[in-house]
C-alpha cells in the first residue's frame, strides 16, 4: 500500500475518533466530576418591557443548577438557601422563582433596585 494511502487512513482514522469523542458527551447523561443530573428542563419566561429568558434547569436529589444567558454569555447559577420558591446565585445576579414565576436581581444596583427582569411568567 503506498506511502500517501495510509496516512490518508490514517488521518481519516483520527479525524473520526475525534468526532465521535466530541459526540459523546451529547449521549451522556449530564454531569460534572461524578455529579449527576436529570435530563435538563428548560423554560422560557416572558418578562415586563417585553424582556424575555430562557432557563434550563439541571436537577438531581442533592444538587440543583440553572443556566441563563445573559448578554449573549451562558452563566451558571448554583441554588442557593430559601424559605419557599427556589433561589439561584451566580456572582452578582440572583435567580428567585416561585412556582411559574421569576425575576432576575442585579445584586451591585443596590438593595431597592428595581430587578433587572420583573414578573417574569413560565411561557406554556
Amino acid at each position: 500500500m503506498p506511502l500517501r494511502s495510509l496516512l490518508r487512513r490514517a488521518a481519516n482514522c483520527a479525524l473520526a475518533g475525534a468526532i465521535g469523542l466530541a459526540a459523546a458527551p451529547a449521549f451522556a447523561r449530564p454531569g460534572i466530576d461524578g455529579v449527576r443530573f436529570d435530563p435538563a428542563r428548560t423554560v422560557r419566561y416572558q418578562c415586563d418591557e417585553g424582556k424575555q429568558l430562557t432557563v434550563r434547569y439541571f436537577n438531581s436529589t442533592d444538587n440543583q443548577i440553572a443556566i441563563l444567558r445573559l448578554d449573549g454569555k451562558p452563566l451558571l447559577f448554583v441554588s442557593v438557601l430559601t424559605g419557599s420558591g427556589a433561589r439561584y446565585a451566580h456572582g452578582a445576579h440572583l435567580w428567585i422563582t416561585k412556582g411559574d414565576e421569576g425575576m432576575l436581581e442585579d445584586l451591585t444596583k443596590g438593595e431597592n433596585a428595581p430587578p433587572v427582569y420583573a414578573n417574569c411568567r413560565a411561557v406554556k
